[in-house]
């Protein structure tokens, strides 16, 4: 009798083990989400953003090309992110120099954007366009919103 309380101990050992490292391997496969706020550039909700595309303000789209190719904001111009260093260069002091970003073109006014709260590209931008001058609002929330917002793409 003794031998079947160590085989149901056992497996619940393993199993136990079996859990732990399924939910430790999703919290290593997450992505890091973005922050919630900014003091680089101004946040802005989908609804303040529809708010400055109704008074024509630029809107960026910090995507990779074929993702803009494919859908944007109505009238958004490319401003394509380029990020270097993976997840570990995913927060809020990210070490710039390994990044690729080209602030020469980019409008006085923009609002920025990519694919929501785990897309970098966009809070990069934005905070790189700020430090350069440029007035950057950043939606986080990106065009997943934007779309479930009904607000026009293209």
């Amino acid at each position: 009798m003794k031998s079947h309380f160590k085989g149901d101990n056992m497996k619940k050992i393993m199993l136990s083990v079996i859990l732990i490292l399924g939910l430790s391997s999703l919290v290593m496969a997450a992505k890091p989400t973005t922050p919630t706020s900014t003091d680089k550039a101004k946040y802005v909700t989908v609804e303040q953003a529809k708010a400055l595309f109704d008074k024509g303000v630029q809107f960026c789209d910090a995507r990779k090309k074929f993702e803009y190719a494919q859908e944007k904001i109505k009238g958004a111009i490319s401003t394509f992110y380029n990020e270097k260093g993976g997840k570990k260069n995913k927060h809020v002091g990210w070490d710039t120099s390994k990044d690729k970003f080209d602030v020469s073109a980019l409008p006085a006014t923009c609002v920025y954007y990519c694919n929501g709260p785990t897309c970098w590209k966009s809070y990069k931008a934005a905070v790189i366009a700020q430090k350069n001058g440029k007035e950057a609002y950043w939606l986080r929330n990106g065009i997943p919103a934007w779309k479930k917002a009904g607000y026009p793409t293209e």
